[in-house]
């Protein structure tokens, strides 16, 4: 795992914030309950699917183009979340968690700036390619 890079620690971050809304953060509220991603299964599949995308990603270091699709889809399956969220908050009144939100927002901006690094070093790699 190269620290060095600024991505690596983005990735790291996502998935924190990942296993956190897996775990330990309230998602919705219905009727006075709290409900945590465990008593969603859908919701809990796919945080810890992202979670462990994001860590796979954050080891790929050597193979950029397989970090950045890790990357891609894991904020697919971020807005998957969203729409599962949604659904929920249409079908029945529900309160969403503003932890579970502000997760949620820290780890769509952790991917997009982690995709920004990996491209930014893709991009010098190439431009150092075609200098030789």
């Amino acid at each position: 795992m190269m620290i060095q890079r600024i991505q690596s620690i983005y990735l790291f971050v996502a998935a924190i914030s990942m296993s956190l809304i897996s775990f330990k953060v309230p998602v919705y509220t219905l009727n006075e309950t709290l409900f945590m991603a465990q008593d969603d299964t859908k919701i809990f599949v796919l945080t810890i699917v992202g979670a462990i995308f994001s860590s796979i990603g954050l080891f790929m270091f050597k193979s950029r183009k397989f970090q950045m699709k890790l990357i891609r889809l894991t904020v697919l399956i971020q807005m998957i979340i969203g729409i599962r969220i949604f659904m929920l908050f249409n079908k029945f009144e529900v309160v969403l968690n503003n932890s579970f939100l502000f997760l949620m927002a820290f780890t769509f901006i952790a991917l997009i700036m982690a995709y920004r690094g990996v491209k930014k070093d893709d991009d010098l790699v190439r431009s150092v390619d075609r200098i030789r």
